[in-house]
């Protein structure tokens, strides 16, 4: 017969609350099997089993255990089984009394608190507060709150992301005629059977703010009582954008065929590159909490689906790749008969990466720069910096390892080797490679090279990348791309924006922005 302790995870508690069985009681568990969740104030751990056999659990779900204590066995044989359910059962323990003195909360009951600024003496209850106690009290007192002083995000900690400067936009920029916009929601197919051109010009006409070069797809739907469109953004054939306060899209941002954005407040950043089929909203899309807002320079790829009934935020540079999935609230069973119905919101903070075909789960945030792997499953907060992966998603190690400096430049030396090599297969006329402090080359009458610490001394015209440069203005007719400091120096024509595009393809996104690579030679 095997036992299973309760080992001491946290020198700073006696006792330790049993969360949740991973195993139904008497059932076949392996050796190595985790068996059962235990928190602390220091701690969330899984516990597994010492063998493989019968578990027989001593506790119930929710009690405090003291630790050191036996909270389960193993039985190895069915004599075993029959011993424990005669001699053992019959001492079953008691939970252990909640310990005097200072109140004791598990770890995340204390970080969801500090999320959303909670005073946990609020909480009336002996032992420890539970992560369920902390979202309860948050639920009171927003349900109390007056609708005055409830704002979009209220609760919503939003520290590592950075909204979109129309997330602030005010009320009367873009407000269209309400007649209008009844009328277009009576009968949509007349605005959807619209040439590109004539729903721009209706949009402004009854009030809209649609900048230069706004190009809406054939057969598309853009309606909502407040409208703002700023310059270059692209609307692939069949958009169906449906809001029922606001829509609001920042400059150069564009969505290929198929878009679906329906929710009530929409704010998409700048420079927004998303791709085929994507889909915000779903169920609960009209609820007052159904707001969206999307970072500058924010990848989403095709066939994203976000469902939007409560706030979702996705920071500055996010990527949410293809097919990967949010969700903010769960379909499943009666919450009277103990099925979950979980409502929450979801962050993606600053330059964080969800993987191809990843779910995130509703009240989980990923901290910023942090790399979810392909075909996850997040059901819990994934640290900033953190690469997380499998089903629950968990922290495996660190999203990136800073590369040396000598890594760097034979990075950025290499990155003119591939320059070269694919304008020479798309046909176009480059010299060899020059080798030296300045590796090189030319490709339509421009130098392109590569140099780990721009100081000058390069004849125009050229486009340099540089790992550092001096301060100042670039020199006339060289343009100067510091890499590690992403800005952009100067100017270069085609070339330059060629380069640029190469670039960003391997993650290097410059400033000033937004951009957008309208054809070039690669």
């Amino acid at each position: 017969m095997l036992e299973i302790v309760l080992t001491r995870e946290d020198a700073n508690t006696e006792y330790a609350l049993l969360a949740e069985w991973l195993v139904p009681d008497r059932s076949q568990v392996e050796q190595g099997q985790p068996v059962c969740v235990v928190e602390t104030t220091k701690a969330t751990v899984e516990v597994e089993s010492p063998g493989a056999g019968t578990i027989a659990q001593l506790y119930d779900e929710g009690v405090e255990v003291e630790l050191g204590a036996v909270i389960a066995y193993v039985a190895e044989s069915p004599d075993e089984l029959a011993r424990i359910d005669t001699d053992v059962a019959e001492e079953r323990p008691s939970p252990a009394k909640a310990a005097g003195g200072e109140r004791k909360a598990t770890r995340k009951a204390l970080e969801l608190a500090e999320r959303y600024g909670l005073d946990l003496s609020a909480i009336d209850k002996r032992g420890f507060i539970t992560e369920r106690d902390v979202e309860e009290l948050l639920v009171q007192q927003v349900a109390t709150a007056a609708p005055e002083a409830r704002p979009l995000l209220a609760g919503i900690s939003l520290e590592g992301v950075t909204l979109p400067a129309s997330f602030d936009l005010d009320d009367a920029t873009g407000r269209l005629d309400p007649s209008f916009v009844e009328s277009v929601r009576q009968d949509p197919a007349t605005f959807v059977a619209l040439p590109p051109h004539e729903k721009v010009r209706a949009l402004r006409e009854h009030g809209a703010v649609v900048g230069e070069g706004v190009e809406l797809g054939e057969g598309s739907l853009v309606i909502a009582p407040q409208v703002v469109i700023e310059d270059g953004v692209r609307l692939g054939p069949r958009a169906n954008v449906r809001c029922e306060e606001l829509v609001a899209i920042g400059e150069l941002s564009q969505f290929g065929a198929d878009l679906e954005l329906l929710c009530r407040r929409a704010v998409v950043g700048r420079g927004i590159w998303g791709g085929r089929s994507i889909r915000f909203g779903g169920g609960g899309h009209r609820d007052p909490w159904a707001v969206l807002a999307i970072g500058d320079l924010t990848f989403v790829g095709d066939e994203a689906f976000v469902n939007v009934c409560r706030p979702v935020l996705l920071g500055r540079e996010v990527f949410l790749t293809m097919r990967s999935l949010i969700v903010t609230h769960n379909i499943g069973h009666s919450v009277l008969e103990g099925f979950e119905n979980r409502f929450a919101p979801v962050v993606i903070e600053d330059r964080a990466q969800v993987g191809l075909g990843a779910v995130v789960y509703a009240g989980c945030r990923i901290g910023s720069e942090a790399i979810v792997a392909s075909n996850s499953y997040v059901t819990g907060d994934v640290p900033a910096g953190a690469f997380a992966i499998g089903v629950p998603a968990k922290a495996t190690g660190k999203a990136r390892h800073e590369p040396s400096r000598g890594r760097q430049v034979e990075l950025g030396r290499r990155m003119i080797d591939d320059l070269h090599e694919l304008l020479a297969l798309r046909g176009h006329d480059v010299s060899a490679i020059e080798d030296g402090e300045l590796r090189s080359f030319e490709v339509e009458g421009t130098r392109v090279g590569f140099v780990a610490s721009f100081r000058g001394g390069v004849d125009p015209p050229a486009v340099v990348l540089t790992l550092e440069r001096p301060k100042g203005e670039a020199p006339a007719g060289v343009a100067v791309l510091d890499l590690l400091g992403r800005q952009i120096y100067g100017e270069g024509g085609v070339v330059l924006d060629s380069v640029r595009e190469f670039c960003r393809k391997r993650g290097i996104r410059l400033e000033p922005g937004p951009w957008s690579y309208r054809g070039g030679l690669i």
